[in-house]
Protein backbone atom coordinates (compact mmCIF):
# COMPACT_ATOMS: atom_id res chain seq x y z
CA UNK A 1 0.00 0.00 0.00
CA UNK A 2 1.58 3.45 -0.69
CA UNK A 3 1.87 6.27 1.44
CA UNK A 4 -0.69 8.44 -0.13
CA UNK A 5 -3.42 5.85 0.42
CA UNK A 6 -2.24 4.99 3.86
CA UNK A 7 -2.96 9.20 4.45
CA UNK A 8 -6.19 9.30 2.58
CA UNK A 9 -7.27 6.53 4.82
CA UNK A 10 -6.63 8.22 8.23
CA UNK A 11 -8.25 11.17 6.71
CA UNK A 12 -11.29 9.33 5.70
CA UNK A 13 -11.63 7.58 9.26
CA UNK A 14 -11.48 10.85 10.88
CA UNK A 15 -13.86 12.28 8.19
CA UNK A 16 -16.12 9.63 9.46
CA UNK A 17 -16.07 10.31 13.37
CA UNK A 18 -16.85 13.28 12.69
CA UNK A 19 -19.79 12.39 10.93
CA UNK A 20 -21.57 10.24 13.58
CA UNK A 21 -20.66 12.43 16.23
CA UNK A 22 -23.25 14.18 18.76
CA UNK A 23 -25.84 11.38 16.52
CA UNK A 24 -28.61 9.58 18.50
CA UNK A 25 -27.85 5.78 18.82
CA UNK A 26 -31.03 5.16 16.62
CA UNK A 27 -29.24 6.98 13.68
CA UNK A 28 -25.63 6.47 14.23
CA UNK A 29 -25.36 3.18 12.12
CA UNK A 30 -27.38 5.20 9.12
CA UNK A 31 -25.21 7.97 9.38
CA UNK A 32 -22.23 6.04 9.37
CA UNK A 33 -23.44 4.58 6.22
CA UNK A 34 -24.39 7.90 4.29
CA UNK A 35 -20.25 8.79 5.21
CA UNK A 36 -19.03 5.60 3.69
CA UNK A 37 -21.11 5.79 0.47
CA UNK A 38 -20.33 9.21 0.21
CA UNK A 39 -16.78 8.35 0.74
CA UNK A 40 -16.61 5.52 -1.84
CA UNK A 41 -18.67 7.90 -4.46
CA UNK A 42 -15.48 10.06 -4.20
CA UNK A 43 -13.12 7.36 -4.88
CA UNK A 44 -15.26 5.76 -7.63
CA UNK A 45 -15.60 9.15 -9.58
CA UNK A 46 -11.97 10.20 -8.89
CA UNK A 47 -10.80 7.47 -10.50
CA UNK A 48 -13.36 7.46 -13.28
CA UNK A 49 -12.65 10.76 -14.15
CA UNK A 50 -8.82 10.11 -14.14
CA UNK A 51 -9.09 7.57 -16.41
CA UNK A 52 -11.38 9.23 -18.86
CA UNK A 53 -8.91 12.37 -18.80
CA UNK A 54 -5.70 10.02 -19.79
CA UNK A 55 -8.38 7.71 -21.78
CA UNK A 56 -5.36 7.21 -24.73
CA UNK A 57 -3.34 5.51 -22.04
CA UNK A 58 -5.96 2.87 -20.50
CA UNK A 59 -7.55 2.12 -23.69
CA UNK A 60 -4.46 0.42 -24.09
CA UNK A 61 -3.95 -0.69 -20.32
CA UNK A 62 -7.34 -1.74 -19.04
CA UNK A 63 -6.11 -3.71 -16.61
CA UNK A 64 -5.04 -1.22 -14.57
CA UNK A 65 -8.26 0.78 -14.77
CA UNK A 66 -9.10 -0.54 -11.11
CA UNK A 67 -5.25 -0.15 -9.91
CA UNK A 68 -6.00 2.42 -7.64
CA UNK A 69 -3.40 1.59 -5.77
CA UNK A 70 -1.16 2.52 -8.41
CA UNK A 71 -2.13 6.09 -8.10
CA UNK A 72 -4.17 8.60 -10.57
CA UNK A 73 -7.00 9.85 -8.76
CA UNK A 74 -8.94 13.20 -10.01
CA UNK A 75 -10.31 15.57 -7.35
CA UNK A 76 -13.18 17.37 -9.40
CA UNK A 77 -14.14 13.54 -9.77
CA UNK A 78 -13.67 12.47 -6.15
CA UNK A 79 -15.91 15.83 -5.58
CA UNK A 80 -18.47 15.14 -8.09
CA UNK A 81 -18.69 11.54 -6.78
CA UNK A 82 -18.98 12.56 -3.34
CA UNK A 83 -22.06 14.97 -3.71
CA UNK A 84 -23.72 12.59 -5.98
CA UNK A 85 -23.38 9.76 -3.58
CA UNK A 86 -24.24 12.13 -0.72
CA UNK A 87 -27.57 12.70 -2.18
CA UNK A 88 -28.28 9.03 -3.00
CA UNK A 89 -27.31 8.11 0.35
CA UNK A 90 -29.08 10.54 2.00
CA UNK A 91 -32.24 9.37 0.43
CA UNK A 92 -31.61 5.57 0.33
CA UNK A 93 -31.17 5.64 4.54
CA UNK A 94 -33.78 8.20 4.82
CA UNK A 95 -31.89 10.95 6.36
CA UNK A 96 -32.91 14.59 5.86
CA UNK A 97 -31.41 16.06 2.84
CA UNK A 98 -30.07 19.76 4.11
CA UNK A 99 -29.16 19.07 7.09
CA UNK A 100 -27.47 16.09 6.16
CA UNK A 101 -25.52 17.26 3.58
CA UNK A 102 -24.49 19.83 6.36
CA UNK A 103 -23.09 16.48 8.65
CA UNK A 104 -21.32 15.07 5.47
CA UNK A 105 -20.00 18.33 4.52
CA UNK A 106 -17.81 17.46 7.78
CA UNK A 107 -15.54 15.53 6.02
CA UNK A 108 -14.20 18.33 3.60
CA UNK A 109 -11.91 19.51 6.02
CA UNK A 110 -9.86 16.15 7.40
CA UNK A 111 -10.18 15.10 3.47
CA UNK A 112 -8.75 18.00 2.30
CA UNK A 113 -5.92 18.02 4.74
CA UNK A 114 -4.94 14.76 4.20
CA UNK A 115 -5.33 14.85 0.27
CA UNK A 116 -2.87 18.13 0.85
CA UNK A 117 -0.82 16.26 2.85
CA UNK A 118 -0.18 13.20 0.58
CA UNK A 119 0.16 15.01 -1.91
CA UNK A 120 2.92 16.85 -0.14
CA UNK A 121 4.49 13.68 0.59
CA UNK A 122 4.18 11.91 -2.69
CA UNK A 123 5.29 15.01 -4.76
CA UNK A 124 1.52 15.15 -6.39
CA UNK A 125 0.50 19.18 -7.11
CA UNK A 126 3.95 20.09 -7.18
CA UNK A 127 5.40 24.36 -7.39
CA UNK A 128 7.22 25.58 -9.94
CA UNK A 129 11.91 25.47 -9.44
CA UNK A 130 12.08 28.54 -7.71
CA UNK A 131 16.12 30.40 -8.02
CA UNK A 132 18.62 28.67 -5.44
CA UNK A 133 18.58 30.92 -2.31
CA UNK A 134 15.22 31.76 -2.20
CA UNK A 135 14.41 32.50 0.78
CA UNK A 136 10.56 31.22 1.07
CA UNK A 137 11.13 28.22 -0.89
CA UNK A 138 11.11 24.90 0.05
CA UNK A 139 12.94 21.55 -1.09
CA UNK A 140 10.48 19.70 -2.53
CA UNK A 141 10.45 16.89 -5.31
CA UNK A 142 7.62 16.23 -7.59
CA UNK A 143 6.18 13.05 -9.11
CA UNK A 144 9.66 11.84 -10.64
CA UNK A 145 10.99 12.17 -7.30
CA UNK A 146 13.57 14.96 -8.05
CA UNK A 147 14.05 17.15 -5.18
CA UNK A 148 14.03 20.50 -5.66
CA UNK A 149 13.75 24.18 -4.26
CA UNK A 150 10.12 24.98 -5.35
CA UNK A 151 7.39 27.38 -4.26
CA UNK A 152 5.77 25.50 -1.64
CA UNK A 153 2.39 24.93 -3.11
CA UNK A 154 1.43 21.36 -1.14
CA UNK A 155 2.49 22.73 2.52
CA UNK A 156 0.59 25.62 2.02
CA UNK A 157 -2.29 24.83 0.63
CA UNK A 158 -2.57 22.53 3.77
CA UNK A 159 -2.25 24.74 6.40
CA UNK A 160 -4.41 27.39 4.22
CA UNK A 161 -7.11 25.22 4.00
CA UNK A 162 -7.34 24.03 7.70
CA UNK A 163 -7.51 27.55 8.68
CA UNK A 164 -9.97 28.86 6.77
CA UNK A 165 -12.55 25.58 7.04
CA UNK A 166 -12.00 25.46 10.38
CA UNK A 167 -12.55 29.13 10.68
CA UNK A 168 -16.04 28.39 8.56
CA UNK A 169 -16.76 25.96 10.90
CA UNK A 170 -16.07 27.73 14.25
CA UNK A 171 -17.81 30.58 13.00
CA UNK A 172 -21.37 29.09 11.83
CA UNK A 173 -21.55 26.45 14.36
CA UNK A 174 -24.29 28.09 16.20
CA UNK A 175 -26.03 28.72 12.77
CA UNK A 176 -29.52 26.62 12.36
CA UNK A 177 -29.99 27.06 8.65
CA UNK A 178 -30.06 23.37 7.29
CA UNK A 179 -28.13 23.59 3.97
CA UNK A 180 -26.06 26.55 4.83
CA UNK A 181 -22.89 25.23 6.64
CA UNK A 182 -22.32 22.77 3.46
CA UNK A 183 -23.30 25.76 0.82
CA UNK A 184 -19.95 28.07 2.66
CA UNK A 185 -17.67 24.54 3.21
CA UNK A 186 -18.04 23.76 -0.14
CA UNK A 187 -17.97 27.02 -1.74
CA UNK A 188 -14.73 28.00 0.21
CA UNK A 189 -13.22 24.39 -0.65
CA UNK A 190 -13.78 25.60 -4.76
CA UNK A 191 -12.39 28.84 -4.45
CA UNK A 192 -9.04 27.39 -2.19
CA UNK A 193 -9.02 24.44 -4.85
CA UNK A 194 -9.56 27.55 -7.86
CA UNK A 195 -6.33 29.52 -6.08
CA UNK A 196 -4.00 26.84 -5.48
CA UNK A 197 -4.81 25.49 -9.54
CA UNK A 198 -3.20 28.62 -10.71
CA UNK A 199 0.18 27.50 -8.45
CA UNK A 200 0.52 24.48 -9.65
CA UNK A 201 3.17 23.26 -12.29
CA UNK A 202 2.40 19.71 -12.65
CA UNK A 203 1.62 19.06 -16.41
CA UNK A 204 -2.01 18.72 -16.87
CA UNK A 205 -4.77 18.94 -20.12
CA UNK A 206 -5.79 22.60 -21.01
CA UNK A 207 -9.01 24.33 -22.45
CA UNK A 208 -8.85 27.61 -24.08
CA UNK A 209 -5.40 28.21 -22.11
CA UNK A 210 -6.70 26.63 -18.22
CA UNK A 211 -6.24 24.02 -16.93
CA UNK A 212 -8.54 21.37 -16.55
CA UNK A 213 -8.65 21.71 -12.73
CA UNK A 214 -9.20 25.19 -12.66
CA UNK A 215 -12.20 25.18 -15.60
CA UNK A 216 -13.66 22.12 -12.46
CA UNK A 217 -13.18 24.76 -9.34
CA UNK A 218 -14.74 27.55 -11.63
CA UNK A 219 -17.60 25.06 -12.11
CA UNK A 220 -18.18 24.01 -8.47
CA UNK A 221 -18.01 27.55 -7.34
CA UNK A 222 -20.42 28.69 -9.61
CA UNK A 223 -22.82 25.69 -8.83
CA UNK A 224 -22.56 26.25 -4.89
CA UNK A 225 -23.02 30.02 -5.62
CA UNK A 226 -26.09 28.90 -7.03
CA UNK A 227 -27.34 26.33 -3.87
CA UNK A 228 -26.15 29.27 -1.31
CA UNK A 229 -28.26 30.85 -2.76
CA UNK A 230 -31.27 29.15 -2.94
CA UNK A 231 -30.71 28.29 0.67
CA UNK A 232 -30.62 32.05 1.66
CA UNK A 233 -33.76 32.77 -0.63
CA UNK A 234 -35.53 29.70 1.24
CA UNK A 235 -34.71 31.25 4.62
CA UNK A 236 -36.21 34.23 3.48
CA UNK A 237 -39.27 32.86 2.35
CA UNK A 238 -40.15 31.05 5.18
CA UNK A 239 -39.19 34.08 7.46
CA UNK A 240 -41.84 36.03 5.52
CA UNK A 241 -44.09 32.80 5.75
CA UNK A 242 -43.69 32.81 9.59
CA UNK A 243 -44.59 37.15 9.96
CA UNK A 244 -47.62 36.75 7.78
CA UNK A 245 -49.02 33.68 9.94
CA UNK A 246 -48.46 35.61 13.18
CA UNK A 247 -50.41 38.74 12.04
Amino acid sequence: MSLFSLILGAGGSIALLRVVQHTTAERRFRWLLAGVFTLAGAILGARLVFVAAYQSYFSTHTQEISLITLGGLSWPGALAGAILFAFLSLLIFRLPLLEGLDRLSRMLLPLGVTIWLGAWKTGIAFGQLLPAGTWWGMMLRDESGLTALRVPVQPVALISLLLVLGLIEWLLRLIKKDGLKAAVSFLVLSLHSLLFSFMRYDSVQRLYGLRLDSWAAIIFSAATCLFLMIVLIKKKRSIATNENGSE
